[in-house]
C-alpha cells in the first residue's frame, strides 16, 4: 500500500475513534447542555427556555439520599401492607446501598468534567447549612485522615463497610473534595428554612409540608444568586427549582437539571 494511501488510512481511523468517544475538550460554540449529554454517564439533561444568554448556569444533579438503615427500616415499614421480616429489610436495603453507590460514581464523572473544563472549584450541597457547615468540614477531615485497613478480617471488613458508608452519606462533593479535587462545598440551605420543611416527624414518619418546601427552595435560590457563573447543586430529584425561577422572575438564570443513569432506576428520592 502507498505510503501516503496508508497516512490516509490511519487519519481516517483516528477521526472516527475520536468522534465515537468522550471528549475531553468541549467542542468551541457547544452550549453547556449539549456538552452534559455526551458524558457517558448522564442519562438525562433537561434546561430550561431562556430567550438570551445566560448570565447564571445552575446545574442540578439529580440526588438519591443515603439514609441510615433504621430510617430506611421505618419508611419501608410504613410503605409496606405487610410485616416485613429482618432478612428482607436488610436485603433491601443493601440493593438501596448498591444504588446510591452507583450514582455517586456517575455523578463523580459528571463533576471531574466541570471541574476539569470549566473550572468548577466549589459546589453546592443540601441539608448544609451556615450551623453545620464546621462539623461536616471535621467530618471530612476525619474520613480523609483514616487509613483503609488492608486485611480481610472480621473487624478490617466492618472498618471498611462503615467507611463506605460514610462516604456515601457525605455524598460525591466531600468525596472530591477528599481527594483534593475540590475546594469547598457550600451550604444550600438556610437554616430556619431547612428545620422548617425537616419532613420527618418525632415518630420517625415522613410528613412533607409543601408550602414549607417552596419557601425553602426559595431560599436556596437566594442563597445561588449570590454567586456568578456556574454553579453546581447536589440537590434530591423530587426537587425542581424551575417553578421558583419563575416565581421569583428570575429570567436570566439558566436552570439544568442532570440525572444520571442509574438515577432512573429507583424511584424518585
Amino acid at each position: 500500500m502507498p505510503k501516503l494511501s496508508l497516512c490516509a488510512c490511519v487519519l481516517l481511523c483516528l477521526h472516527f475513534a475520536v468522534a465515537a468517544t468522550f471528549a475531553d475538550e468541549p467542542s468551541p460554540g457547544a452550549d453547556l447542555s449539549s456538552q452534559l449529554r455526551k458524558i457517558p454517564t448522564a442519562a438525562s439533561v433537561v434546561n430550561t427556555p431562556i430567550k438570551s444568554k445566560p448570565k447564571q448556569i445552575i446545574i442540578h444533579l439529580l440526588n438519591w439520599h443515603f439514609v441510615s438503615r433504621d430510617d430506611f427500616a421505618t419508611d419501608l415499614s410504613d410503605s409496606s401492607s405487610g410485616k416485613l421480616s429482618e432478612a428482607e429489610i436488610e436485603r433491601q436495603y443493601f440493593e438501596f446501598l448498591e444504588d446510591v453507590e452507583a450514582i455517586q460514581k456517575e455523578q463523580k464523572q459528571i463533576l471531574r468534567y466541570l471541574i476539569k473544563n470549566h473550572e468548577v472549584r466549589s459546589v453546592y450541597l443540601e441539608g448544609l447549612t451556615e450551623k453545620n457547615l464546621n462539623a461536616f468540614n471535621s467530618f471530612v477531615k476525619t474520613l480523609r485522615e483514616f487509613e483503609v485497613p488492608e486485611g480481610d478480617g472480621a473487624f478490617d471488613l466492618f472498618l471498611k463497610e462503615q467507611y463506605r458508608r460514610d462516604l456515601m452519606q457525605l455524598g460525591v462533593p466531600a468525596q472530591l473534595m477528599i481527594t483534593n479535587e475540590l475546594k469547598s462545598i457550600i451550604p444550600l440551605e438556610n437554616s430556619a428554612a431547612f428545620k422548617s420543611a425537616n419532613p420527618i416527624a418525632k415518630d420517625g414518619k415522613i410528613q412533607v409540608d409543601q408550602e414549607a418546601e417552596e419557601k425553602r427552595e426559595d431560599e436556596m435560590l437566594k442563597i445561588l444568586r449570590k454567586g456568578q457563573g456556574i454553579n453546581v447543586i447536589v440537590l434530591g430529584g423530587g426537587h425542581d427549582l424551575t417553578d421558583n425561577l419563575e416565581r421569583m422572575k428570575l429570567d436570566s438564570v439558566q436552570y439544568i437539571r442532570v440525572a444520571t443513569n442509574s438515577y432512573e432506576k429507583p424511584k424518585t428520592n
